[in-house]
């Protein structure tokens, strides 16, 4: 029996997923500059022609896998800390808390973050900009609230917020490559913060 004009969109959309998901873990191991589309056909199961079917470039397909993997270091947990009624210094801790245990207990996330974020710790001019950086806000916005009520080391709220976020970037690399590798606590983390 012919498959239905919904049925053969759910299978390239299943397709089409399965290419993205496959995808992380291999450019967040060897970067955009360090992937051949040939390499990664083979590395997730998928023929070459199939990911040209989907995605017009290898540049095309890493976009797709940043924005990917932006929407999966937990920007909805992130913006429920964010709305508590707690003092920043609270915030902080709890998003520090959350931000290490998933690099501390998910191989997958440690990707998730190198990928969000490696654009813009790479020095390299983002393709788009618009809420790309929704955890930088997030964090702009706590640390510059703390900094108000005399919480956090006075400064630049963006450049603390890109160090912090640095930070983490550093070790999400670290344990891509070492899963053994020792993180900092949440205190080690927020020393950049609370100077």
């Amino acid at each position: 029996m012919p498959k239905s004009r919904e049925q053969c969109a759910q299978i390239r959309e299943d397709k089409r997923n399965k290419i993205l998901d496959e995808s992380v873990f291999y450019f967040a191991k060897h970067g955009l500059d360090g992937t051949k589309i040939g390499d990664l056909s083979k590395a997730i199961g998928i023929a070459q022609g199939s990911i040209y079917s989907y995605f017009t470039s290898k540049e095309d397909l890493f976009y797709e896998v940043q924005k990917l993997s932006r929407e999966r270091i937990g920007e909805e947990e992130i913006d429920k800390i964010n709305d508590k009624d707690v003092p920043p210094v609270r915030k902080l801790r709890y998003i520090s808390d959350f931000i290490l245990k998933n690099l501390s207990e998910n191989e997958m996330y440690c990707a998730y973050f190198y990928l969000a974020f490696y654009e813009q710790m790479m020095g390299r001019k983002e393709k788009k900009k618009a809420s790309e950086n929704h955890l930088m806000d997030v964090m702009s916005r706590i640390i510059s609230q703390g900094q108000k009520e005399g919480f956090f080391a006075k400064g630049d709220a963006k450049k603390a917020a890109d160090y912090y976020i640095g930070v983490v970037f550093l070790y999400s690399i670290k344990k891509l490559h070492d899963p053994n590798v020792e993180l900092l606590n949440s205190s080690e983390l927020e020393r950049v913060i609370r100077g």
